[in-house]
């Protein structure tokens, strides 16, 4: 039986992860915004129209810029030093 932490190679991360898993404003504005804006740009392919093509298209950058206003405002997943740091160490290996 292994001792618990005689070969310890890794660190565990300073806080516990966000509770909301992702379901924030802003990710659901991305994803309402870019899936209505293919679909409008899908049934323009479908009827080869370009309007309604650069109409998907435009929906789909909105949706984006949209998403990203949120965030920056404080609507979308928080991001702290340490949640940073936590991320971006690889303390599985």
């Amino acid at each position: 039986m292994a001792e618990h932490g005689a070969n310890r190679t890794y660190d565990l991360p300073p806080t516990a992860p966000f509770a909301n898993h992702g379901k924030t404003v802003a990710s659901w504005t991305l994803i309402w915004g870019v899936s209505l804006g293919v679909l409008v740009a899908a049934l323009g392919l479908i009827a080869w129209n370009i309007w309604v093509i650069g109409a998907g298209a435009a929906i789909v950058v909105i949706g984006l810029v949209v998403s990203g206003i949120l965030r920056a405002m404080g609507m979308g997943q928080p991001k702290s030093d340490e949640s940073r740091r936590a991320a971006s160490d690889d303390w599985y290996a």
